[in-house]
């Protein structure tokens, strides 16, 4: 009895235990919600990672106001109706532009229904903005105007279809949405419109077209315009700028906008209209893009049409990161102040079981004080709460004191982050800041590497061989010094020397006994005396299938050695990543060159054979043996400040390997110039024809197979 009155003291001594953690630490006995986070890494690969924001609840989905009929009060049930933006103000106040039910909807900071504003016959509202002061905006998409509002709902003044000589009668004007900055511009998109933002001054006047997308000309459309007359061209579809979808000004007066374009997906603009991250990429990868409407698999199907990104709505939080949402994919991601990316999710939708935290249809994304997500579901008519998790509110903070330049501040908060993700990259990031900040650069150029920042590296590679410099100049230049001395010392004396002229004697005798190593002498011959070193590999055999395969290889050995021993600072990307098939990809590319040279040249009269084309092209590859592996080792002294001097040496090396060609071509087909020219754009012609014909090839081989695999499972079944 008193083992079993043990155990049951430990049973209940234990659920006590649980019950008091679950309501002292709630985050740790919650389920994983229901999607897989993702990061970047600083070498762009996509690794999964703690959750930043976790589902809380859901608001807008129960919604009754209040009805007085005969005197008597009585609620009613008032559901949204395809909402398409909404809005939190300064006091955490939610707005939401009900689309459908021609009305405003105004949510207290609990989402508890407050009122609605219907105004001035609004009609198909599809953008809200709430200044400072509380002044309401209103893009009343249905009427093609814009409401000023007061924080009562009073019409303090409608502002129609602007008015100016710079706009011509063909400009559509239908405003979806709009900010107003502290002067009282208002930013207003037009639906359809390419001409960019429209900007009204605080009377509702026409002051400009804002952040105007720039045209996107295709390959083709250039040679359609240098090809096609007048006449053709005019029946063609005009390349217009991509139009702008979405809008959103944060608290320093930077504008945001969203554009149905690969490039410049999103823009940062200032007051001028200039764009601040022209280089930056958003958006998810497109084998994320399906994920979102395949709910029964991990990724996507790869026979499915792949979907383009769509991003619908930004929003930038109190710490200045930038938050945007997929409709498209179901996806969200975030952005640091810098516009790096710091993770996203894909919610995948289940068709009939709705989950909390996953839109079916996002189209609108807001932000409290309190940094929690609030995103707007069309489909659903309600809004999605997510709060950050403590890893979010880690990330937030030591991004936010890194942006501030507090680098010693957020160096606990960025080690606390990597202990609780040991390969979030962006940590790595902030560490190195710091360590770099504090001059401690040995410690910067490892972290700066672990996150994949060439840039930095460069810095604290540059600083350190600056202080190795400062403690070591004499050393270096007695040795300079000793070394010059010793030079004309021998070179004045190795004239003397009877026993160097015989060892010169004896080796050249022995190399001239050896097949093996005399053709491969001839690659140095040839390095000085190109024409005629080439019609030696015909003429006199100086060359054969052995010889320029050991070239080949050594080739291949020293690109390799080149990829893994190359400084970071000039090869970022790792080199595991990439030396396999960037050396398939150069044989390759090799052996085609050499098969439609020679059947280039066979057609055009040229002499060489098979075996020539084979071996002077393994030849014309020397100049890569001879400098690609100085040029490696140099890269290891050399910071990105030295990159055009990197740049002449290794283009210098590719240009002499192309003379090579050229030289080759024109010595063992005998050729002119002109002749020769002619064969190197034939057989790179010849070249592009056999790779479109070997991938068609291979595609119908690929359909081929299927077929019959789909027979064969109908036979089974």
């Amino acid at each position: 009895m008193k083992k079993r009155w043990d155990r049951q003291r430990l049973i209940y001594i234990m659920l006590v235990l649980s019950m008091t953690i679950t309501a002292l630490f709630p985050s740790l006995a919650s389920a994983e919600p229901p999607y897989t986070t993702f990061s970047k890494d600083g070498y762009n690969r996509t690794i999964p990672s703690q959750a930043a924001y976790y589902p809380s609840t859901v608001v807008g989905d129960n919604l009754y106001k209040t009805l007085n009929e005969n005197g008597v009060e009585r609620l009613d049930y008032s559901p949204l109706k395809r909402p398409q933006d909404l809005f939190i103000d300064s006091k955490d106040e939610i707005y939401i532009a009900d689309t459908d039910n021609n009305r405003i909807v105004h949510l207290n900071q609990d989402g508890a229904f407050v009122r609605e504003i219907m105004a001035e016959g609004m009609k198909s509202p599809q953008g809200v903005f709430v200044t400072e002061a509380g002044i309401i905006y209103v893009a009343d998409t249905g009427n093609k105007r814009i409401l000023k509002l007061s924080g009562s709902g009073e019409l303090l003044a409608a502002y129609g279809r602007p008015e100016s000589r710079f706009i011509d009668e063909s400009f559509h004007y239908e405003p979806t949405n709009l900010v107003v900055d502290e002067r009282g511009f208002m930013y207003v998109i037009s639906n359809g419109s390419y001409q960019g933002v429209v900007q009204l001054d605080p009377s509702g006047n026409f002051y400009g077209f804002y952040g105007t997308n720039l045209t996107e000309v295709s390959l083709m459309d250039i040679v359609r315009k240098l090809l096609y007359t007048e006449e053709q061209l005019s029946r063609q579809v005009r390349t217009l700028p991509a139009t702008i979808r979405n809008i959103h000004i944060d608290e320093k007066g930077f504008i945001y906008t969203v554009s149905s374009t690969d490039k410049e997906q999103v823009k940062k603009l200032n007051i001028r209209g200039e764009n601040q991250w022209k280089e930056k990429a958003f958006g998810v990868e497109p084998r994320f893009r399906n994920r979102g409407t395949n709910a029964n698999t991990e990724t996507a199907d790869p026979n499915q049409e792949e979907q383009k990104s769509g991003l619908s709505d930004i929003t930038v939080d109190r710490n200045g990161n930038l938050v945007a949402i997929d409709k498209v994919s179901n996806a969200v991601m975030q952005y640091g102040p810098n516009g790096e990316m710091l993770f996203f999710w894909v919610g995948q939708v289940t068709i009939g079981s709705p989950q909390l935290g996953i839109s079916q249809s996002p189209v609108a994304v807001d932000t409290n004080s309190k940094n929690e997500l609030f995103i707007l579901d069309d489909s659903q008519n309600l809004i999605h709460v997510l709060k950050p998790t403590e890893f979010g509110l880690l990330l937030h903070e030591a991004t936010t004191l890194s942006q501030e330049g507090k680098y010693v501040d957020s160096e606990p908060i960025w080690q606390e982050v990597l202990r609780l993700n040991a390969l979030y990259s962006p940590a790595y990031q902030g560490l190195a800041e710091a360590a770099y900040y504090k001059e401690n650069y040995k410690e910067a150029l490892r972290l700066f590497k672990l996150a994949g920042d060439a840039s930095g590296y460069s810095d604290s590679f540059w600083q350190l061989r600056l202080q190795w410099f400062q403690h070591n100049f004499a050393l270096v230049a007695n040795i300079a010094f000793v070394v010059v001395i010793l030079f004309m010392i021998w070179s004045s004396r190795k004239k003397k020397l009877p026993w160097l002229h015989q060892l010169r004697q004896k080796t050249k005798a022995f190399v001239g006994q050896k097949k093996l190593l005399f053709q491969l002498k001839q690659a140095f011959i040839i390095l000085r005396h190109p024409i005629d070193g080439f019609s030696d590999l015909r003429y006199h055999r100086k060359g054969g299938y052995v010889s320029a395969s050991i070239l080949l290889v050594l080739v291949a050995l020293v690109l390799l050695m080149k990829e893994y021993y190359t400084s970071f600072t000039f090869m970022p990307v790792p080199s595991n990543e990439r030396s396999s098939g960037f050396l398939i990809a150069i044989f390759v590319t090799w052996l085609t060159w050499v098969i439609c040279n020679y059947l280039i040249g066979s057609i055009r009269q040229g002499e060489a054979r098979f075996k020539d084309v084979f071996v002077g092209s393994s030849y014309a590859l020397f100049p890569i043996v001879i400098l690609g592996l100085p040029l490696a080792a140099v890269s290891n002294v050399m910071t990105a400040s030295e990159m055009s001097i990197y740049s002449f040496f290794e283009t210098g090396m590719l240009l002499w390997c192309g003379l090579m060609f050229f030289w080759m071509i024109q010595s063992l087909q005998n050729y002119s110039v002109g002749e020769t020219i002619a064969n190197i754009c034939l057989t790179a012609f010849a070249m592009m024809i056999t790779w479109v014909l070997i991938s068609i090839i291979v595609g119908l081989s690929s359909e081929l197979q299927n077929f019959f695999y789909t027979i064969y499972q109908e036979v089974s079944m």
